[in-house]
Formats: C-alpha cells, structure tokens, sequence
C-alpha cells in the first residue's frame, strides 16, 4: 500500500512511495501522472527512472515527485546511487540534495558495469 508523503495545497496533486512495488509515483486528481522507481538493499536506494506521461508533462509535477522522493530519502537517512538523468538535473539545480549522494557507492557501482 502507497504511503502518501506529500499534497499540494489545491489538494490536487500528490506523492506517494509505494515500497512494495519500489517506486515512487505522482498523482493529479487521482490519476497516474508518473513514477521514480528505484532498488533498495537495507539503507541504501538505487534511483533507477523518472518517468512523467505525456499528458502531464510541463506542469512541475516531475518536479515536485523528485523533490519528494528525495526529501522522504533525507528523512530516511539514506544512502543513494543515482541513476537517472532526470534526477541528476535536478539535483543541479538543486545543491541542497547533493548531501544524499553516496558518491563512493556510485563510483563502485560504475565499476560492476
């Protein structure tokens, strides 16, 4: 079951983490918009896609589920590989996520590929 994490005001949108199926998603007024899947061992995430539907693009719902799933991960303390390109523009124009990278993890990671 998704555990809500995040509404905007409007009472519209909102984010939920759904662990048993390991991803993140968003919603607008109840529909599927997009989801952040990622893999977990113990603390550490694996954030493996970003994906937002066509339809839902352009409105900073993307933005809001990145947000939120990183913020839930910071809560967490969680360590975090990043493998995403959506989620690395983000975290450009967002520093104050670059504490949840776990770079060494990132780099041995890179090292298995």
């Amino acid at each position: 079951m998704a555990k809500v994490l995040w509404t905007d005001a409007s009472g519209s949108v909102r984010v939920a983490k759904d662990e048993d199926n390991r991803f993140y998603e968003v919603q607008e007024d109840g529909n599927y918009a997009g989801l952040l899947a990622y893999e977990r061992k113990g603390t550490h995430y694996s954030l493996t896609h970003t994906y937002v539907q066509e339809g839902y693009r352009g409105r900073g719902l993307g933005t809001a589920l990145i947000r939120e799933a990183l913020s839930d991960l910071l809560r967490e303390h969680a360590a975090v590989t990043n493998r995403c390109p959506v989620v690395d523009r983000f975290i450009e124009k967002h520093p104050q996520f670059h504490e949840i990278l776990d770079l060494g993890s990132q780099a041995a990671d890179d090292a298995h590929d």
